[in-house]
């Protein structure tokens, strides 16, 4: 009986041992599954990544042309001059918002709960979508700056005044400045109550496909690790 007694003691032991010891395996599993889905997150940022590069370079080259702009409309232009100082300011602004995504790029740790990368991953959606009407929106009128620069350039050129700007200037800026103001009364029209599902489909949209694709591989990843 005694003996009876202590193998099944000793069963009971070896049935606990193995179970911790399949615990610890899971547990090690799920560790590195985590780990392994979000460093791929990482790498699914990285067209991200790659892009605020791009738009760093693209900012200092309007900064670039604005100092060229104003230093020679100054005191000679005033369009040239205008022109300069709304080009280095918008290649600062393009610089600065960039600067801000690489820094919540860089906050994305496969070593971090999912739960903060979770928070992570909003706040930069939410940097995303700001840093995306300050570069994009004011396109609806910088383009013509450029253009302006130039027509000033040629009418003193030709002897004129640099105010000698052509009528379809002025026509295709005044047509970016209603663009621009429509745009923002469309988007004040959109964030008001009760149009929540239309204005989460437009932000999914203006979210960009690394961002998008990032969130669906941590719920992914959420969904796993809760069953």
């Amino acid at each position: 009986m005694m003996d009876t007694t202590m193998e099944l003691d000793d069963l009971k032991q070896a049935w606990q041992s193995l179970d911790r010891q399949l615990q610890r395996q899971n547990t090690l599993q799920l560790q590195q599954y985590r780990e392994s889905k979000l460093r791929g997150i990482g790498k699914t940022l990285r067209p991200l990544f790659w892009g605020q590069l791009v738009q760093m370079a693209f900012g200092l080259g309007f900064v670039v042309l604005g100092v060229w702009m104003w230093r020679i409309g100054h005191g000679v232009t005033m369009p040239l001059f205008v022109a300069g100082i709304i080009s280095h300011v918008y290649g600062i602004a393009a610089i600065i918002a960039s600067g801000v995504m690489l820094g919540h790029i860089a906050k994305i740790d496969a070593s971090l709960p999912v739960v903060e990368v979770q928070h992570r991953l909003l706040r930069m959606r939410r940097a995303y979508l700001i840093s995306g009407m300050v570069v994009g929106l004011p396109w609806w009128v910088l383009w013509v700056v450029p253009l302006f620069a130039i027509a000033a350039l040629q009418a003193m050129k030709a002897g004129g005044s640099a105010t000698d700007i052509p009528m379809w200037l002025w026509l295709c800026l005044a047509g970016g400045t209603i663009g621009l103001f429509g745009t923002l009364v469309f988007h004040h029209w959109l964030h008001r109550p009760g149009r929540e599902a239309l204005a989460k489909r437009m932000d999914d949209g203006a979210a960009g496909g690394s961002l998008r694709r990032a969130q669906a591989q941590l719920d992914e990843l959420k969904r796993f690790m809760a069953e």
